[in-house]
């Protein structure tokens, strides 16, 4: 019989201690689980068209027409640009900062309403052609931004274009009637939250005032919008796509010293123009070669930075007021002026309820000086004169 030596013995024993540790003294691992595949996202709904005074407009669609290029960037970070004008104090419509819904209005600019109200305190306004060579201003408001109006006006009807510039904002539209194309639009849009002077659930947020003569005397006020929006369950509002891109004024150095630009629409005597201002990097308004004023304040109109563009313009076939309609989605040529300096860009609005941008030669939206816009769209650069 073999007799195993006590230090071969003690190796076996040791060996199969620790075989016996190996096997059984850990819990087994976990067997792995597979990932669980991701949920297919559904897309969003439009929301029919008689829900809109609840629900508010649906901003889907003009998110995803921003995903062309060039786009318009969302600003996550309203703080990391300027919101105002650092001399006058002027807000304007920062991108990212806008936390209630924009209000829109149109405003008569007939001989027979001069002096408008209101045009003041707007963060942007838009001037266009109505019809014969009259032309109309759309002022946009941002509550909680650019100051209370007491008085807006006076309020006059829409037009599609006028329409589809508000669209872009998905504003709170007030109007007083409007074309048969433009009132189909907004009735039946969910991109506006349409208050319409000449409806009855409209009426109530408008007065006539008695100082002049119909259809040049209705007015409303930021209060009276302000309730409208309540009513309709729209005021709460955020969208990281509305406004522009805002930078610092330029250095004084860089600035211009001196600088005068006029258009007209139709008729060269009926122009409107502009005169820059050094002392507050602005300019000032002029009607017909005189100072442009506000009907309350008596101030004279300014703006931070004045936008031209061109718009294509065609008269409405049969139409027994001589309405137009103006191309104002897709892109066309526009002069930029601010820190006194003119600069030639392009401008574009990829779908009805897209916002307004505007870009260089290079496709690189333009930053504006912080402050108040004016945008005036003309059928013809032509009619822009630069001194």
């Amino acid at each position: 019989m073999l007799t195993l030596k006590p230090v071969r013995l003690l190796s076996i024993i040791l060996a199969g201690a620790l075989l016996l540790a190996a096997c059984g003294g850990q819990p087994p691992a976990p067997a792995p689980v597979a990932a669980a595949a991701p949920a297919t996202a559904i897309a969003p709904t439009a929301a029919p068209a008689e829900s809109r005074r609840m629900e508010g407009p649906t901003v889907t669609p003009a998110v995803a027409a921003l995903t062309a290029t060039p786009q318009l960037a969302p600003t996550a970070t309203p703080d990391a640009s300027p919101t105002s004008d650092p001399i006058t104090g002027k807000p304007g419509l920062a991108r990212g900062a806008v936390k209630q819904r924009p209000i829109a209005i149109m405003i008569d600019n007939h001989p027979d309403a001069y002096p408008q109200s209101g045009l003041d305190q707007a963060a942007v306004v838009f001037e266009a052609l109505a019809e014969f060579g009259v032309t109309r201003f759309m002022a946009v408001l941002a509550p909680g931004i650019t100051p209370d109006a007491p008085k807006i006006g006076p309020v006059r009807s829409t037009r599609v274009y006028f329409a589809e510039w508000a669209m872009g904002f998905h504003a709170l539209y007030a109007h007083a009637g409007g074309s048969p194309q433009g009132l189909e639009l907004v009735e039946n849009t969910d991109q506006l939250i349409n208050i319409d002077a000449l409806r009855r659930d409209g009426g109530g947020y408008f007065a006539r005032n008695s100082d002049r003569d119909a259809p040049h005397n209705l007015y409303t006020s930021s209060a009276d919008l302000a309730h409208a929006a309540s009513d309709r369950g729209a005021s709460d509002f955020a969208d990281p796509t509305i406004g522009f891109l805002f930078k610092i004024d330029a250095p004084q150095p860089e600035r211009g010293q001196s600088q005068e630009l006029s258009y007209f629409f139709i008729y060269p005597e009926d122009d409107a123009g502009w005169t820059y201002d050094p002392k507050t990097n602005g300019y000032y308004r002029l009607r017909r070669g005189k100072p442009a004023r506000d009907g309350e304040t008596g101030e004279q109109l300014w703006a931070k930075n004045i936008v031209v563009m061109e718009v294509r313009e065609v008269k409405i076939a049969d139409d027994p007021k001589g309405r137009i309609e103006q191309d104002v989605v897709g892109t066309g040529a526009a002069h930029v002026f601010f820190d006194g300096v003119e600069r030639t860009v392009t401008w574009r609005k990829d779908a009805p309820e897209a916002p307004l941008g505007f870009f260089d030669e290079a496709g690189v939206e333009v930053r504006f000086n912080a402050g108040p816009i004016w945008i005036a769209a003309v059928p013809s650069l032509e009619n822009l004169t630069v001194d």
